[in-house]
């Protein structure tokens, strides 16, 4: 027993790449089932372990060992602490029984234990974490966003308790369950794993050069932008009052300004610091090119009829939701690894980071072109084909990058 509590958060990391490679998987199964007959397997129970898989045991995993490992002051090969390792084996077990169950039954029963069980542990984690920070001697710029990524995790559930209740209740409005959904995906994505992202980039970089570069006022301006901009999920309902409209554009405006502030710091500070690793400076680079991509999809999104296709129409919705937990924040997690020597920074490596963005790019134009061909009524009969092959590749780059960890690092990359 005493041996579970002596893993180190390079090989707990290793664990969330497995999982992540699962992920991709699941999501090669499900293009390979838009093309040929699979039987046995339910595309929508597939789907929903799909997503919730990705959810707990990629990225919620990830930032449940960076966060720790960051306030720690902790190395790759330390271990980590038993009251977080637990929690990480919690969640652990209880995303493999969503996984399994999902994949059998779909929204039952046992999907639904194991998915309450899920949001307890990560209740546990808010609590300790919060806990933590409180007594940790860290600046407070970098202790904001850390507070602002736990409390929109702790938020997102929200959506998933009101959607219960529509559920128990058997309210079945459309409308209201679809708005419960966004709520949780919302604060999911731009809250807990945005934020989270962004308080271990912010954290690392004061870490290295010691200049904090964004001031405070800004700070709480872009973290107060996440609770209007989710009206944006929802402008395309009848009868939203029209001065929602216009708050949510005065939002999306002062959001786009703080990234562009912030990303300029960024830059600038990050000259300061010697980087080596050539796979982690080219993650970084389609991190920052796809979060302007999304603020600027994100702001398109206002215009009333952009917003009934961003949020109305699924393979838009399908290829946005993946250019955010992809292309930001997989590939930022991935990068990060790298800064903190939980993946070698080999040329092995380099060459499989650089398929795998190859695959999560023609992923995005696939996905692009099928709801550009839904919308305009273009026949664009080689999109589910394109995507099986994308979903090959991703799974195939991150098989290539765990076995690159097997190999000795060369020193150049």
């Amino acid at each position: 027993m005493e041996k579970l509590f002596k893993v180190s958060y390079k090989q707990w990391f290793y664990v969330a790449l497995i999982n992540f490679l699962i992920v991709s998987v699941y999501g090669a199964l499900m293009r390979y089932k838009f093309l040929f007959p699979l039987s046995g397997l339910d595309q929508k129970n597939l789907l929903h372990a799909h997503s919730h898989f990705a959810f707990t045991a990629w990225v919620s995993m990830a930032l449940m060992l960076f966060m720790p490992m960051f306030l720690r002051g902790h190395k790759a090969d330390d271990r980590v602490e038993k009251p977080y390792a637990v929690l990480l084996y919690f969640n652990l077990i209880t995303s493999v029984c969503m996984l399994i169950a999902f994949t059998a039954q779909g929204y039952a029963l046992l999907s639904i234990i194991f998915s309450t069980l899920s949001l307890f542990v990560s209740f546990a984690f808010i609590g300790k974490f919060w806990r933590d920070l409180n007594s940790a001697n860290l600046a407070s710029s970098i202790k904001h966003w850390y507070y602002v990524a736990i409390i929109s995790n702790a938020v997102s559930a929200l959506g998933t308790f009101y959607l219960i209740y529509l559920k128990a209740s058997h309210q079945e409005n459309p409308f209201e369950q679809q708005a419960s959904i966004y709520f949780y995906l919302h604060f999911q994505y731009n809250g807990w794993f945005f934020f989270g992202c962004l308080a271990l980039f912010y954290h690392w970089l004061i870490r290295e050069t010691g200049a904090i570069f964004f001031p405070k006022n800004m700070q709480y301006l872009f973290s107060l932008s996440v609770i209007p901009t989710y009206f944006l999920t929802i402008l395309w309902w009848k009868g939203i009052p029209a001065y929602i409209g216009y708050v949510v554009l005065a939002t999306v405006l002062l959001q786009g300004l703080c990234w562009l502030w912030f990303l300029s710091g960024s830059l600038k500070t990050m000259k300061l610091i010697e980087t080596k690793s050539s796979s982690m400076s080219l993650l970084w680079i389609i991190v920052a090119l796809g979060v302007s991509a999304k603020l600027i999809l994100q702001g398109f999104s206002i215009i009333p009829s952009m917003s009934v296709l961003v949020y109305g129409f699924r393979p838009i919705a399908i290829a946005y939701l993946h250019l955010v937990l992809l292309v930001n924040i997989s590939m930022f997690l991935i990068g990060l690894a790298l800064s903190q020597a939980m993946l070698k920074a080999s040329r092995f490596t380099f060459f499989t980071i650089v398929f795998l963005i190859i695959g999560i790019l023609f992923n995005e134009i696939a996905l692009a072109l099928q709801g550009l061909g839904g919308i305009y009524h273009w026949n664009f009969t080689f999109t589910h084909t394109s995507l099986l092959w994308a979903s090959i590749t991703i799974v195939m780059s991150l098989l290539l990058l765990l076995i690159a960890q097997r190999f000795k690092d060369v020193p150049n990359n």
